[in-house]
């Protein structure tokens, strides 16, 4: 079977083992992965022999890697121990990626806390993603942001307010309107916030859940993965919406879904 050529699939959404990885890759005929973790190592802690593993197969088989989903800045605002961390590991990232001729990389917007889009705590954020933009200067290498239910740019709008004064040829949003469907008591992602998010989009991550209510703790919203179509993320409407922005880039499948129940370690 072939599917259209800007659809990949992240790495470990099919096994931690590259053998059966690059078995998927030929059977589909993708162009190539998203890399996150191998060999049962999150990509922080990939080894040297890892990542020439995946060298050596990509360039004997014709695939690429078409960016590397790094943890950078999913740790607290507040803790600079942490983000003294994280800024090494991004520099060990764009090395990585350099290897892998990968030319972006995810980074985060640090674990959310009450009242996200307050204007002070955006701009430290966007404080500490210009210093990882001077990090990657002349590197070739773009930094996507992903939206995460559990970070401070969750929603369009948040992410928006913190891409703005970004460069915008070096930074841009790694879209998953499914996370949306994490964050309680945030109305669902429609096509027009991809529609609005268009001339920043980077990559996009794609998905699909149900949304429960619960009232253990006020209404917080908790969501069930489901194969992608059958959720609430309507997806139909969200790529007829994305190719009406002409959007050239790719589309990584991240189903969080399983037939049968796994650790979520």
């Amino acid at each position: 079977m072939k599917f259209p050529d800007n659809i990949t699939i992240i790495s470990d959404e099919v096994s931690q083992d590259l053998p059966v990885i690059s078995a998927f890759v030929r059977e589909f005929r993708l162009p190539g992965i998203e890399l996150r973790s191998l060999n049962g190592r999150a990509f922080k802690d990939l080894t040297r022999s890892d990542i020439a593993e995946v060298i050596t197969a990509s360039r004997a088989e014709g695939w690429r890697v078409v960016g590397c989903a790094t943890p950078v800045f999913k740790c607290d605002l507040d803790d600079t121990t942490a983000i003294a961390a994280h800024r090494d590991i991004f520099k060990r990232s764009l090395e990585v990626a350099h290897e892998l001729n990968a030319d972006l990389l995810r980074v985060f917007t640090f674990l959310r806390t009450p009242h996200p889009a307050e204007p002070a705590k955006q701009q430290r954020v966007i404080e500490h993603l210009h210093g990882l933009v001077a990090l990657a200067a002349g590197s070739g290498i773009r930094l996507g942001v992903e939206n995460e239910h559990s970070c401070l740019a969750a929603t369009a709008d948040e992410t928006l307010a913190i891409l703005a004064p970004l460069p915008a040829d070096r930074v841009g949003a790694i879209w998953d309107p499914c996370n949306v469907l994490y964050v309680p008591g945030a109305a669902p992602a429609t096509p027009a916030d991809l529609v609005r998010l268009a001339p920043r989009l980077f990559h996009l991550h794609v998905k699909d859940a149900v949304r429960h209510t619960t009232h253990t703790s006020g209404s917080a919203h908790i969501a069930a993965g489901t194969p992608v179509g059958l959720g609430e993320v309507n997806w139909t409407a969200h790529l007829r919406a994305l190719r009406t922005t002409g959007y050239s880039g790719l589309l990584s499948l991240e189903t969080h879904w399983r037939l049968e129940k796994i650790d979520e370690k």
